[in-house]
């Protein structure tokens, strides 16, 4: 049974009809599905001056990350972000592996944010384009093959489990997509002998290398439910309120043990004179936020980012709008992006990597002691 309490000042309908002078406060568990109270606070609660300590929210280019697989058929990809259940790496890749790849730390959930190419598998390849997320099953052999030099992927790599997808109960089996979108490979062996075959196999995040005198893409045939497969972001369609906000978890993609995957997507703003526009400022008590931009800019944001920018929100520590973004949301009739959140419920820890490509005043851009807003 779920107890509703209110007093003093607040709306009747949360995410909707601000009290005059007043900021809505999100203090929920769970992400956005637990528990929640909504304050109604006289100042925002990110108007700060000044943060010490591990949760500052952090910003990085992660263009400016040049991981050895840049310039290196045998490169790898460079971690920026990991816990026990997740890591988060980004790939460059410009030439072929010149290995066969198997990873027995997890599943992998490839993004592309740019770039055309082949994923060759033991199933059989897969091509991939700008927008797509290709999910490689744990145990796998594959090799990536680029089609353009300009391959730039975010890899997720989920160390506990494998990767599903989020219960989706009343928006019944087509929202946010039809299964049948999903794309999985035809059998083409590789039948190919008499030269020296590399299957680097990384378990523990150390590396083993075995070596053939065939190919090992060599099946004929398969048949069960484990198999890469791939979706584009442009085929999700996640539903919408022309009336109020709708939390984050309406626009999840997968589910994985310890962490989600988030898409959001243009969608038009919402139309309704009481409606807000932007969402309210929260704490996530229960996940870290990584938000990656693929394009365009969040609801939350009065200006591009960039793409390639890759945020990081810890638990417990308030986010919420730019102080400009409430004006810049009441200019625009949709919001015209894409980005990739990834929600984690262990801490999140940073690579030097990470902190080598970090923009050190992202914190204060949330804090309108900090950023002047126009009258």
């Amino acid at each position: 049974m779920i107890i509703r309490h209110a007093k003093g000042v607040t709306s009747k309908q949360a995410r909707t009809g601000w009290p005059e002078g007043t900021y809505e406060d999100e203090h929920g568990r769970d992400g956005f599905a637990g528990e929640v109270s909504m304050l109604y606070r006289a100042h925002p609660p990110t108007r700060w001056t000044g943060i010490e300590g591990p949760l500052k929210p952090r910003a990085i280019d992660s263009a400016a990350v040049r991981p050895t697989d840049m310039g290196d058929a045998a490169g790898v990809p460079t971690r920026l972000l990991y816990n026990d259940d997740v890591h988060i790496y980004v790939s460059r890749r410009r030439a072929p592996m010149s290995y066969y790849m198997r990873n027995a730390d997890g599943d992998e959930i490839y993004f592309v944010h740019e770039g055309t190419g082949t994923i060759e598998s033991d199933y059989g390849p897969l091509e991939y384009e700008t927008g797509d997320y290709v999910v490689i099953p744990k145990g796998t052999n594959y090799r990536v093959v680029p089609g353009s030099p300009d391959n730039f992927f975010i890899i997720i790599e989920s160390r506990k489990g494998p990767t599903g997808f989020p219960e989706r109960g009343m928006l019944g089996q087509h929202v946010p997509f039809d299964f049948a979108l999903l794309q999985c490979p035809d059998p083409q062996p590789i039948l190919d002998e008499g030269g020296e075959y590399q299957v680097r196999i990384k378990r523990a995040d150390e590396w083993t290398t075995v070596y053939y005198d065939f190919c090992p893409l060599d099946a004929v045939g398969w048949t069960g439910n484990l198999c890469p497969y791939k979706i584009n972001v442009r085929d999700l369609r996640a539903p919408y309120s022309e009336r109020t906000h709708m939390p984050p978890t309406t626009y999840a993609t997968f589910q994985c043990p310890g962490f989600w995957v988030v898409t959001f997507q243009p969608k038009p703003f919402e139309t309704a004179p009481d409606a807000e526009r932007v969402p309210a400022y929260h704490r996530n008590v229960d996940y870290d936020e990584v938000v990656f931009t693929h394009s365009g800019r969040l609801m939350s944001r009065a200006e591009d980012q960039g793409a390639a920018t890759l945020t990081l929100h810890p638990a417990g520590m308030h986010h919420g709008p730019n102080p400009r973004a409430f004006e810049a949301a009441k200019k625009a009739d949709r919001m015209e992006a894409f980005l990739v959140n990834i929600d984690t419920e262990k801490p999140l820890k940073w690579t030097d990597a990470f902190t080598g490509a970090e923009d050190p005043n992202y914190w204060a851009t949330f804090s309108d002691r900090l950023v002047p807003v126009a009258p």
